[in-house]
Formats: C-alpha cells, sequence, structure tokens
C-alpha cells in the first residue's frame, strides 16, 4: 500500500465518517495543531530524564489522538473526555507542584533547552485550546464538541507550565 492516496491532491480531505471536507476547515486546523503538539511532547519526552514524566506525556499524547478523533467526528461518544481525565492532570500537576517554589514572577524560558522546548510545547497547547475553541463556536448549531475536552485543553497549558519549572 502506498503511503500517497492522492486523494487530498484539490484540498479536501476525509473526516473520520468518511465525508470530503476543505483542508482549511477549522477542524483540520485543530486537528493540525493537536498533531503539532504532540510532535512537540514527543521531543519533550526524549528529553525528559523521569521516567515518570515520560509516561505521563505517553498517556497525554494518547489523549490527544482520542481529541483529533473527537474533533473529527463530535458525535461519537466513544472519544468523549471524561471528568477523571481532567482529574488525572490535576493530580499530575499537584504531584509536580509539591517540591517547587511557589511561583512569584513572570517566567522567560531558556533556562535550559528542555525546558525551553516545554514552554513551546505549552504555547501549542494554547493555541491548540483556541482552535477548539473556535471549533466548538462554529458547530454549536450542530454538533457541539464536549466540554470536557475543552477543560482537558486547558489544565495540559498548566501542567506543561508546572513541568518546565521542574526542569
Amino acid at each position: 500500500m502506498s503511503v500517497y492516496t492522492k486523494t487530498g491532491d484539490k484540498g479536501t480531505t476525509s473526516d473520520l465518517s468518511g465525508k470530503r471536507i476543505s483542508k482549511n476547515d477549522p477542524r483540520i486546523h485543530l486537528v493540525g495543531a493537536l498533531d503539532e503538539l504532540s510532535a512537540h511532547l514527543g521531543l519533550v519526552k526524549a528529553m525528559l530524564a523521569d521516567d515518570g514524566d515520560k509516561k505521563f506525556i505517553d498517556t497525554v499524547q494518547g489523549k490527544l489522538m482520542k481529541l483529533m478523533a473527537h474533533s473529527s467526528d463530535a458525535a461519537n461518544e466513544k472519544y468523549f473526555f471524561g471528568e477523571e481525565e481532567v482529574a488525572e492532570v490535576e493530580r499530575e500537576i499537584d504531584k509536580l507542584q509539591e517540591g517547587l517554589p511557589k511561583q512569584m514572577a513572570f517566567v522567560l524560558p531558556g533556562r535550559n533547552e528542555t525546558e525551553a522546548q516545554i514552554h513551546i510545547a505549552r504555547t501549542v497547547a494554547r493555541r491548540a485550546e483556541r482552535q477548539y475553541c473556535a471549533v466548538d463556536e462554529e458547530m454549536q448549531a450542530t454538533t457541539p464538541l464536549n466540554p470536557l475536552a475543552g477543560v482537558y485543553m486547558n489544565r495540559l497549558s498548566d501542567y506543561l507550565f508546572t513541568l518546565s519549572r521542574k526542569n
């Protein structure tokens, strides 16, 4: 099987239902931002020393795949996010904060390569969250996105900020 299909040569792609949509559709921009975030997290994971942090990044990357699927098929409940997924990120943030001093000033990224790369991932997460909001607003009349997926996205950037402080 060839890696190229030629089906997207005219500026469209398929969503999970098989429906052809423009590659400029806000859902495709969201999926692209989530994919970019996952790639940045892969680099972060490769740079981290702590195996627990690496394992959690693996979990996050899996959730991003789920969110990409949800963006493509918002009505399919198997791609919905629940309270537990949000709570999981909150627990991880709390765990990371235990060993850190209170944050009293703005942060300028660049203490080291790992910390800087985590901040890049954090900013991509924020962009993906904004795109999530845009897609959700556009789809309100038909099939809005699962609200807890948006909460998850918000907590994810908080997690990355906290992880950057650890590194």
